[in-house]
């Protein structure tokens, strides 16, 4: 039992020197522990991000890998509910299936003001499928989404909460959901939410529409894989299902065959698992350079002592017992520094949930970011790993000092063996921080290539909401004359300069529409082009500041009972009349929102983006007058006189005045808030990766002057001498700056070498920008070489004030 015993009091003794010595080191501590805080925590704040985004599925579903969700091939979402008939009656592979579809509600009462929430559509095995049940009340039942049930409705906790203080009575209260009286049935958990953040969930009625085999309007199907089966066999028996229905319904299910996916490769996809997964390399590419630089520092600390170390051995204290303390002490400083980096670990994650949850932003998934017992056993293992590699490279090295020597030269001895280790280090680290900031500049610049990219409209000052009119009150007359009024009271404020509405924003979609011109032979239905196809308002080119180049703009005297008339887009206009005016030609939309009759083109309008998030291509657009064919829904534009926000009020008041029941169901926001979101995830990415790459490039920074610095202290007296004979101010600069340079340099060459291959991974995130583009790898480069001549610039100014009488003194 002595050696146990003895071994430990070893360590303990050993722990008590390493304690001693960073208490007399304040500045090498608290610098060790900070890039170590830095490091650690940047690793483990992306590993609880990965988790949660890659692996973990929805907090709020038991056995996430037991869930399969099946949508058509032909598309992520988009199916059929007819379809979701037949594949939950003929399967056998899944244990039940159930299908979701998002919808956004008015719903109003006597507690607050109507407001618009996010509702979610189910079917009613869905909680039972995913293995939970309300909080209070109870789950809805096969009766309820039965066509001429009694409409009921579960609450969501936070819902609840907000508007009805948690009132226990809220079972069987009756609320109005687009003006339906609604029953309360149920309150879902605190912590629930699936598969998106959701108020309101209602039962999924199969109306006459939704029965029709070609309304493709829900998202999603699920089941839960039955025990013994996988998901090849769910596959496989869809498979079959899908060849008998495709057989049956050609016409509709010919290119919809049904797929079972993952919950990873059904909501996330390659572009995000590559986003991870590099940006779990990069912070790795930085816990790298942090044991580097700390190697390096450890390396010259012990230099500084190698004297203390030399006469131990002599002593008789074996290698292995330097470097025994040495791994104690670097242990000892990754175990502080990763306490830190827990802490920071916290702030880090609580930052990136705030900014994925913000205000405006309706995540498609709900998350679960927790900073849980996974992640702290992962910041432990890499702080452990990290302890041993920094310590033990400096270790290893001191125990191979040759006594003899180190007693007679001191330090200067020992630096001259060790500088060549040290320069490696020093080399690998800036080769690392190359590629990080290459890196990082592409994601900026890709981030910046669709923020700063003509839409074809002038969004600032413009607001804009989203008001939808429920059909069971509104026809088409009635919801036209709403409208009308909306516009004129509106239009009425002194603050408004022009109002406008449209089926859709600037860059967030458009219906594509089959069509036909006139004089061209008629195309079979399968075969038919299509474009995309927008309803407008008058006035809409004119409040987003989107020229009319040929003819006008639709009128208030444009109606059913006039000629029926459409805009095109410029790029229509070349593409299908390139050698005419298009002003005068007719065109037939076969959609059920346009009219049903030939369309005369009365205008020509600039280019607007509308489908394409990242603003890099334009496409055909034919645009219908919402007098002529108005949806049940419009989003309305403002353009105010000052700024848009303002108006926000005005807006919501002058809703509620038409109609009590009618709230703004999204918005208002600002129409330039509203485009951001469709790059929101650009941003993120580019900052996360900004933010990485700053650490890393600070950290090769301080390496630099690490190293610079401790060989300015070693080499005093020569440098005193050089002085002394002669050497003037640019000598001493020179000869400083190359002990920085060098290593720069090499690290350069490798760093931009491995940056053409490895920015290669962000290829599909990148948007105009090559992953090998020769600006930001020379941007990079400057960036470090600014970085390193700061790095140099201290000691190199320490060096000019080394008084030669002093230097030869002190030897």
């Amino acid at each position: 039992m002595r050696r146990p015993i003895a071994i430990f009091d070893g360590i303990i003794a050993d722990v008590r020197f390493a304690v001693r010595a960073l208490r007399h080191a304040p500045g090498f501590a608290l610098t060790a522990i900070g890039m170590l805080a830095l490091g650690i925590g940047a690793n483990a704040t992306v590993f609880t991000l990965s988790r949660a985004v890659l692996f973990s599925g929805f907090p709020s579903v038991a056995d996430n890998d037991r869930i399969a969700y099946v949508a058509s091939s032909r598309s992520s979402c988009c199916l059929s509910y007819p379809d979701f008939l037949d594949w939950r009656e003929r399967t056998t592979s899944l244990e039940g299936m159930a299908v979701v579809r998002g919808i956004t509600v008015s719903l109003s009462d006597t507690a607050a003001l109507p407001e618009g929430r996010d509702a979610t559509e189910v079917s009613a095995d869905t909680f039972r499928l995913i293995g939970r049940t309300p909080a209070v009340g109870r789950d809805f039942t096969a009766a309820d989404e039965l066509p001429g049930a009694a409409p009921v409705a579960i609450l969501s906790y936070g819902f609840w909460e907000r508007r009805y203080g948690k009132d226990p009575a809220i079972l069987g209260r009756v609320v109005r959901v687009n003006a339906i009286p609604t029953t309360v049935i149920g309150v879902m958990p605190e912590d629930f939410s699936f598969p998106q953040k959701t108020d309101v969930w209602l039962p999924l009625v199969p109306t006459e529409q939704l029965l029709r085999r070609d309304n493709r309007n829900l998202w999603f199907a699920f089941g839960r894989v039955a025990p013994g089966a996988t998901f090849e066999s769910v596959q496989a028996e869809l498979d079959a299902i899908g060849s008998a229905l495709a057989a049956d319904y050609p016409a509709t299910n010919r290119e919809y065959m049904p797929r079972a996916r993952t919950f990873n490769e059904f909501f996330v996809g390659p572009n995000e698992n590559m986003i991870y997964a590099t940006l779990w390399g990069a912070v790795l590419f930085v816990l790298l350079i942090t044991c580097f630089n700390l190697a390096n520092l450890m390396l010259a600390r012990a230099i500084t002592k190698s004297r203390e170390i030399s006469l131990r051995m002599a002593l008789g204290a074996g290698s292995w017992r330097v470097v025994g303390q040495l791994v104690i002490e670097s242990l000892l400083l990754s175990s502080i520094g990763g306490f830190f980096g827990w802490w920071l670990t916290q702030r880090m994650v609580q930052a990136y949930a705030l900014a994925d949850r913000g205000p405006g932003r309706t995540p498609w998934r709900v998350l679960d970011y927790a900073v849980d017992d996974r992640a702290l056993l992962y910041l432990i293992a890499i702080s452990v790993v990290a302890g041993i590699l920094f310590g033990l490279v400096p270790a290893r090295r001191l125990a191979k000092l040759d006594i003899n020597t180190s007693l007679k030269e001191g330090e200067r001895g020992a630096s001259r063996s060790a500088g060549r280790m040290s320069a490696v280090l020093v080399t690998s680290q800036v080769a690392l921080a190359a590629v990080l900031v290459a890196g990082a500049g592409l994601m900026v610049r890709s981030y910046l290539t669709v923020t700063t990219a003509e839409s074809g409209v002038r969004a600032a000052g413009v607001l804009t909401g989203y008001v939808e009119l429920p059909p069971a009150r509104y026809g088409t007359r009635e919801a036209l004359e709403l409208f009308d009024r909306m516009r004129s009271r509106l239009q009425d404020s002194p603050a408004v300069e022009s109002v406008s509405m449209a089926s859709a924003p600037p860059t967030w979609g458009a219906r594509q529409s089959p069509f036909e011109l006139d004089g061209q032979p008629p195309a079979e239905q399968s075969s038919r082009p299509t474009t995309s196809s927008l309803v407008v308002s008058p006035d809409y080119f004119r409040t987003l500041d989107a020229p009319v180049l040929s003819g006008r703009e639709f009128e208030d005297t444009d109606g059913t009972s006039t000629v029926q008339v459409a805009l095109v887009n410029q790029l229509f206009a070349r593409r299908h009349w390139p050698e005419e005016q298009a002003v005068g030609k007719r065109l037939r939309l076969f959609d059920e929102r346009a009219p049903d009759a030939w369309l005369t083109v009365v205008g020509v309008v600039g280019n607007i983006v509308q489908t394409d998030m990242a603003r890099q291509q334009q496409e055909p657009i034919v645009y219908v007058s919402s007098r002529q064919a108005l949806p049940s829904g419009m989003w309305v534009f403002l353009r105010s006189r000052g700024p848009p926000g303002n108006l926000a009020d005005v807006f919501r008041r002058e809703v509620q005045a038409l109609d009590a029941d009618l709230p703004v169901l999204l918005g208002p926001y600002t129409l330039e808030q509203r485009m951001a979101e469709a790059y929101w995830n650009n941003e993120l990415y580019a900052v996360s990766f900004m933010g990485v790459a700053a650490i890393a490039l600070l950290l090769a920074a301080i390496g630099l002057y690490a190293i610079v610095a401790f060989s300015v202290s070693t080499r005093t007296k020569e440098i005193g001498i050089r002085m002394a004979v002669g050497a003037g101010t640019r000598h001493v600069l020179k000869l400083v700056f190359a002990q920085g340079m060098v290593p720069l340099a090499a690290g350069l060459t490798i760093g931009l070498v491995m940056s053409l291959a490895m920015t290669r991974l962000l290829q599909s995130m990148l948007v105009g920008v090559s992953p090998t583009d020769p600006g930001m790898l020379g941007l990079a480069a400057l960036v470090l070489i600014v970085a390193a001549a700061l790095g140099c610039w201290v000691p190199a100014r320490r060096a000019l004030r080394v008084s030669p009488v002093v230097a030869l003194r002190q030897e």
